[in-house]
């Protein structure tokens, strides 16, 4: 598995690294309450979670960092769990992505149309499934 492959878009300020928000920390527990090989470890590093960059388009997509007292997860995929998401004004998707390490590297949150993806609806809207 390769490093997180989206790690060069991200732009850095003077808020970064910073904790993770409300959202961000719901929608990745969401996310990691799909079943599929490693989601345990990788729910327990959510506490050592941190937002280490933030994509500079102004969309959600952010880069996670974990600290290295978290154990690592073995996941079969660098994308183990996605989800789509959708309401009247935009459709979306989101993918959770793990680096060759194990831990938690992003929170991928693209855009299926011209415009960013600003907000996110309630994460009990938020369908995940495992990636094949």
């Amino acid at each position: 598995m390769p490093a997180c492959p989206i790690r060069r878009r991200y732009d850095t300020g003077d808020d970064i690294p910073r904790p993770l928000s409300d959202i961000e920390r719901d929608v990745i527990a969401r996310l990691l309450s799909v079943p599929f090989p490693g989601h345990d470890e990788l729910r327990a590093q959510l506490p050592f979670a941190t937002v280490e960059g933030s994509c500079g388009c102004g969309c959600l997509t952010v880069n996670l960092a974990v600290d290295r007292a978290a154990a690592p997860a073995t996941v079969l995929s660098g994308a183990p769990v996605s989800a789509d998401i959708s309401d009247d004004e935009f459709y979306a998707g989101i993918v959770l992505l793990v680096d060759g390490e194990g831990y938690l590297c992003c929170l991928e949150v693209h855009s299926i149309g011209d415009e960013p993806v600003r907000r996110l609806p309630p994460v009990e809207q938020i369908n995940a499934r495992r990636q094949r």
